[in-house]
């Protein structure tokens, strides 16, 4: 790209998603010049295939489970609801839509450039776009996010991820969800709600950064009263495709788990790979982009929020980081940093569980 023109910001932006947007429009509003690159769909993992899809669903989840309670309360024809899923999904990804339109309008309103396709590095200040622009910048942040992990054990390249989920038209009679996590909880109780014959698999605990007595004495009874197969310390080891079109989990004890879909909900890797790190000298620790506590990398102009850093893996935190960055790089704030202690968060499980400061397992083995 020897011949393309380089075009000066004063901060270049990798990443469309929440916490890119946190840090652009704040600096733009601070009047500086930036630009936007993003390879995927504006507005990033929460907008398209977390945070928004999903409440979305949960609510729709919450609604069905309400309704079948009803009939305690005297109102009839509660037992024949019937959902109709491509309508629903048309309604949804209508709204999430509404939701990348807002946002390429906010970007017009604060007058920052925006680029498609996959950035990146030709050195510490400079940026290339697989469309062919060149930018440059003495200040670049780094918000490209992460993607969900495919499974490394055998089979695993037939699962779903949590990304698939929300692409499906149709619901299936039978899934197998496998992981502990936020997501695999959530979608768990989510498809069991929409009519889902839904068994849960974890290898260890489920939510293991929650207090354990939550989930023993309120989301495991409840998962079970609404009809879920919920089983935590299976470790499960491979997947296979039967000659029916089903899919099986073969379990460490010798047993499986046949289903229509398994969906792998087993972490979500930072992404940075395509990036060309090394062109820049950025440094990489334990599979993420390593920075300080104000969100500086190793070399000095470069930053990174959010899911590429795997610290606090939230979305309002990825926006609260890049607001502060702008505001320490270009408004003159220098000490302005995220306290990371006692940040709230919730689980949108039936019933949702909402948590802020240690677990009561981490007090203890913190403190005595």
């Amino acid at each position: 790209m020897e011949n393309v023109e380089k075009k000066p910001y004063d901060l270049i932006v990798i990443g469309a998603g929440s916490g890119g947007m946190g840090c652009g429009r704040r600096s733009a509003l601070l009047g500086k010049k930036v630009a936007m690159i993003e390879n995927r769909v504006i507005g990033g993992t929460c907008v398209n295939v977390g945070c928004v899809p999903k409440k979305v669903m949960f609510n729709l989840a919450n609604f069905l489970e309400e309704c079948h309670l009803m009939k305690d309360y005297g109102v009839q024809g509660t037992d024949d609801l019937k959902l109709d899923f491509p309508h629903f999904k048309k309604q949804r990804d209508g709204y999430v839509l509404r939701l990348n339109n807002i946002y390429k309008n906010n970007l017009a309103k604060s007058e920052i450039d925006y680029y498609t396709g996959t950035a990146s590095f030709a050195g510490p200040k400079e940026v290339e776009t697989s469309e062919g622009a060149r930018l440059t910048a003495d200040h670049i942040m780094i918000a490209s996010g992460s993607s969900p992990l495919t499974p490394p054990f055998p089979g695993g390249e037939l699962c779903w991820n949590s990304d698939d989920v929300f692409t499906m038209s149709e619901l299936p009679k039978s899934m197998v969800v496998l992981g502990g996590g936020y997501i695999g909880i959530e979608m768990a109780q989510i498809m069991q709600a929409f009519g889902v014959e839904t068994t849960l698999l974890t290898r260890n605990k489920f939510l293991s950064h929650v207090d354990q007595e939550l989930i023993e004495t309120v989301l495991l009874p409840n998962m079970k009263k609404l009809g879920m197969d919920a089983r935590k310390g299976t470790p499960f080891e491979s997947v296979e495709k039967l000659e029916n079109g089903m899919f099986r989990v073969n379990l460490k004890d010798g047993g499986h788990v046949d289903a229509e879909r398994v969906l792998a909900a087993l972490g979500r890797p930072p992404n940075f790979e395509p990036l060309k790190l090394d062109n820049a000298g950025v440094k990489v620790e334990a599979g993420a982009i390593a920075v300080d506590e104000f969100q500086n990398t190793n070399v000095p102009g470069i930053y990174a929020i959010g899911d590429v850093t795997n610290q606090v893996t939230l979305t309002p935190v990825a926006i609260r980081q890049g607001r502060i960055v702008a505001e320490r790089v270009f408004n003159g704030q220098t000490d302005l940093k995220v306290c990371y202690d006692n940040i709230a968060t919730i689980i949108f499980s039936h019933p949702p569980i909402g948590s802020v400061g240690y677990s009561e397992e981490d007090a203890v083995a913190k403190f005595g």
